[in-house]
């Protein structure tokens, strides 16, 4: 069974706290950042995946993002893709820092938010050696244009935008950010494999409810996401190997479909059959392995 330690390390002037998982064996090891969604934590399904890879033998990485869970920065709850992709980067150097693990073996997996921001930050450190997303979605592309079961018109991201920027002013002249809810609070409305309708089984009951994810979104967020594109460059990945899971059924499966198409190889889709974005959370039967062969084979 693989051992855990409570780590931290720097990212930008940033505290970032982080669960290693190191797997048993001696001698220089592969390793790989595991990050989680938006508005998770460590301790949620970033962690089942770390678990689950350092019982292969790599040790695994699973860290609260900045801004998130038990990591520094303020506002609390803050989305800012730069930050993020350097978070992923400092988890890399950290890594690299370790005795026992192999500087140039280490890839990434990227959950769901973090599936864009782990590409984007891939595409500019050729220290990733390989590159692997679940659930993949870009949070720029969420909060402009929505997805198909819930897109956002012209006239909404106009408001957010000035929404976003009232705040802005407000903070300037001394006032304070705020936190917004980010799970809808009645889902009845909501088709049925809708990521929103799904994730509050996942987030608000005993299936992975944390005290350190109250799914709160800090209101100046949209500052930084309004123009930001996870996938624009993926080519530049290249010839490093990309491999994107997705559920069949998963209303974000646009997002792994389009970024393997912006891709050069070695490139893959792979398609989960009957599951949901939700679903490939913690329902790793068929995806877990697939990350599994894929780090082996790479790393």
């Amino acid at each position: 069974m693989p051992s855990t330690e409570r780590v931290s390390f720097k990212s930008r002037e940033l505290k970032v706290a982080g669960t290693l998982y190191k797997p048993e064996g001696s001698g220089k090891l592969p390793a790989v950042v595991v990050a989680h969604p938006m508005t998770g934590v460590k301790e949620q399904t970033s962690g089942l995946h770390a678990k689950l890879l350092a019982e292969k033998g790599f040790v695994a990485l699973a860290f609260d993002a900045a801004y998130q869970g038990e990591s520094e920065g303020q506002p609390r709850f803050l989305e800012d893709p730069s930050q993020r992709a350097q978070d992923v980067r400092a988890a890399v150097s950290f890594l690299q820092s370790l005795d026992f693990v192999d500087p140039e073996r280490i890839g990434a997996l990227g959950i769901c938010a973090s599936g864009g921001y782990v590409p984007f930050a891939a595409q500019t450190d050729a220290r990733i050696k390989a590159v692997a997303t679940v659930s993949a979605a870009c949070a720029g592309s969420l909060f402009r244009d929505g997805l198909p079961t819930g897109p956002v018109s012209e006239q909404a991201l106009q408001e957010n935008l000035k929404n976003t920027a009232k705040v802005n002013t407000d903070i300037a002249k001394g006032g304070k950010s705020t936190a917004v809810d980010i799970l809808p609070e009645d889902t009845s409305a909501l088709p049925k494999d809708s990521m929103f309708k799904e994730a509050p089984d996942y987030y608000k009951t005993p299936r992975a409810q944390h005290p350190n994810a109250p799914n709160k979104f800090d209101a100046t967020s949209m500052t930084f996401l309004g123009n930001y594109d996870s996938y624009a460059f993926n080519y530049m990945i290249s010839p490093r190997p990309l491999l994107m899971v997705a559920g069949s059924k998963a209303d974000t499966k646009f997002y792994s479909e389009r970024a393997i198409l912006n891709a050069k190889e070695p490139r893959e889709l792979f398609v989960v059959p009957d599951r949901t974005h939700i679903d490939l959370y913690d329902k790793i039967d068929v995806s877990g392995p697939k990350l599994v062969e894929f780090f082996q084979k790479n790393l």
